[in-house]
């Protein structure tokens, strides 16, 4: 039976680069997979820096416009006390001159009632003495002050 062995040994030589082809293919296989997923890894990567730089560009564009507007509101904002602190010394010189006012209403108020007591007083004393006192339009001139007794 040598044809058998024979055949057994040309066999199992044949099989031997068959199972070698057949180790390259799946290592072959294997390598384009690896491959392929690193390149789809480092895809993946360099989309994520690409998104990254464009995120901290905008965060940039951001951050100069809040630190514009912030400045601006910080300008305003020291206009505005300005302001508050003029106006505050202002409403204090007008209540002191308010006050003021007030004070010298109350004494000329204080005069004329003064002033009316003394010229019920002498037209009292004129009737007494039996002349006639003057019309009251001529006592106070054309501005009528009062009340009017006659």
């Amino acid at each position: 039976m040598p044809g058998l062995t024979d055949l057994l040994i040309q066999l199992g030589v044949g099989v031997v680069p068959l199972g070698v082809a057949y180790l390259a293919f799946r290592s072959a296989t294997d390598a384009n997979k690896k491959t392929q997923q690193t390149a789809v890894a480092q895809a993946e990567c360099q989309a994520e820096i690409e998104r990254s730089k464009v995120d901290a560009e905008a965060f940039l564009r951001a951050k100069t416009i809040y630190e514009d507007a912030l400045s601006q509101m910080e300008k305003q904002m020291g206009r505005v006390h300005t302001q508050a602190d003029q106006l505050s010394s202002d409403l204090i010189a007008e209540q002191s001159i308010s006050v003021a006012m007030r004070d010298q209403i109350r004494r000329l108020q204080a005069q004329i009632r003064a002033l009316e007591r003394t010229v019920i007083t002498l037209r009292t004393q004129l009737v007494a003495a039996g002349l006639a006192p003057a019309p009251a339009s001529e006592t106070t001139g054309p501005y009528m002050i009062g009340p009017q007794t006659e």
